[in-house]
């Protein structure tokens, strides 16, 4: 029977129900929830893949160095300059609107005009000591420089494995860290002496060797605008190594390699020692006292011959006030 005083009094909801309601309710809002801790690892874990990332495509691409500047970039910096031209001076190379005076002058030669002299005559004698403030950057020849001790090891930009083929990948050792020598001489304004082919000749001819050394010197320039660039002629070898040997390497191979580096350098506007004269014999072979055992590579007498011939030519320029 109803209470007089509530007649409508609800019966009380049993305690089973009281806990399915109250755990519904605990369930409400966000299936997922980050805490700081949580957002902070992610974070982490973003940052490491992306330099993982960036190292694979730096060891595995290493063409696209930010350091070099490769020889299609510079010819299309070229092209579009050339584009850029006005109208007035494109128009003016036609022998129809060119001007009397104009018409008068030489033909043009096929020979780049350079105010270098090339090869670099006899000068002065340099004290030893100027070679402690150049670079040197090559292949095995140029590698046993510093290991025979006729270079500090801090001068040398070389390995054995160094070649034109490789030389945006393979890494040297300088002062005791492997880096590649475009990003090494990266804005130096130092003097920078240049000797490849001699190991590319041993497997291709001296005009595909040419065409990587030119690219090569490009890379060069791009690095170091401001440096002066010397390019070395490669020694002879021997009598026995052009007949002996897995691939045997021609002297006139050679000489027409050097002949077309000189060509390269009045192109390009860089100076050219002549360092393979110095080390013919009368026969126009690299002399066997010179030679290690292979003929092909100098040994230290060798290269103190090199050495002396570029301290005997030095070009006309001058060395830093910072050296």
């Amino acid at each position: 029977m109803p209470s007089a005083t509530n007649p409508k009094r609800k019966k009380p909801m049993p305690q089973s129900r009281r806990k399915k309601t109250k755990r519904k309710k605990q369930h409400r809002g966000p299936v997922m929830r980050f805490r700081l801790s949580q957002l902070i690892l992610l974070w982490i874990m973003s940052l490491i893949l992306c330099f993982g990332a960036y190292l694979f495509n730096r060891n595995f691409h290493p063409e696209k160095d930010v350091f070099v500047k490769s020889a299609d970039e510079s010819s299309a910096d070229i092209d579009e300059q050339t584009e850029s031209l006005p109208a007035e001076e494109e128009s003016s190379d036609t022998p129809e609107e060119s001007a009397p005076v104009e018409a008068e002058a030489p033909e043009e030669s096929s020979e780049f005009v350079t105010d270098k002299v090339n090869p670099v005559p006899e000068s002065v004698p340099q004290p030893a000591d100027y070679l402690t403030k150049c670079a040197f950057l090559g292949e095995t020849n140029i590698y046993k420089l510093g290991q025979n001790g006729l270079l500090k090891e801090y001068n040398v930009y070389a390995s054995e494995k160094l070649l034109l083929s490789n030389y945006l990948r393979e890494y040297v050792m300088l002062d005791g860290t492997t880096i590649r020598i475009m990003s090494a001489i990266n804005s130096a304004d130092c003097p920078i002496y240049l000797m490849f082919g001699t190991e590319s000749l041993s497997t291709q001819g001296p005009d595909e060797t040419a065409n990587q050394f030119d690219q090569l010197l490009n890379s060069a320039i791009a690095s170091a605008p401001e440096a002066p660039i010397i390019v070395l002629s490669i020694p002879p070898v021997t009598a026995f190594a052009e007949v002996n040997g897995e691939n045997p390497i021609l002297n006139s191979a050679i000489d027409e390699y050097n002949t077309q580096l000189l060509e390269i350098s009045n192109r390009r506007d860089v100076y050219f020692v002549d360092t393979n004269t110095a080390l013919k014999n009368n026969e126009g072979k690299l002399n066997p006292e010179y030679a290690e055992e292979d003929g092909i590579h100098l040994n230290a007498e060798g290269g103190q011959v090199l050495l002396n011939y570029v301290l005997n030519h030095f070009p006309p320029i001058t060395l830093s006030s910072q050296e």
